[in-house]
């Protein structure tokens, strides 16, 4: 894999709008502090935020929450989940299968379903297999 650059120094507070991101700024308490102070407590690092923090470099921190309010719609759409993410694969495929299923039921079905064999592979086989349905 590719080595991530070092990152500079990053931004210190005070912050405003008009603050350029500064080449490799990275997502710090002191961007947190400001979004959530322009943009509200719903605010948190998500996926576009952290890449438009990562990419554009000489931008002002109120295009940043542009683009912060241009993306809630694309955010709130879901995505697929990486391939590492299993256990998080997993809970969503069996809660799209049982909708009215509990916590409680979801954690059976993945136990049952980590304890199936595997291929020889090590693949963790299908998402949500045949078997795990919503115990009695």
């Amino acid at each position: 894999p590719a080595r991530r650059p070092k990152a500079g120094r990053g931004l210190c507070a005070p912050v405003d709008g008009t603050t350029v991101i500064p080449d490799g700024q990275r997502c710090s308490q002191v961007l947190r502090e400001f979004f959530r102070r322009e943009i509200g407590p719903e605010f948190h690092f998500d996926g576009y935020m952290r890449a438009y923090i990562a990419e554009n470099a000489g931008r002002t921190l109120a295009e940043a929450v542009a683009h912060w309010h241009d993306t809630r719609a694309a955010a709130a759409e879901p995505h697929p989940i990486g391939a590492q993410f299993e256990f998080n694969r997993f809970l969503r495929a069996w809660h799209a299968g049982h909708p009215s299923g509990t916590r409680d039921e979801a954690l059976a079905a993945w136990h049952a379903h980590r304890s199936a064999p595997r291929s020889p592979a090590g693949s963790a086989g299908p998402a949500a297999p045949a078997g795990s349905a919503a115990p009695a």
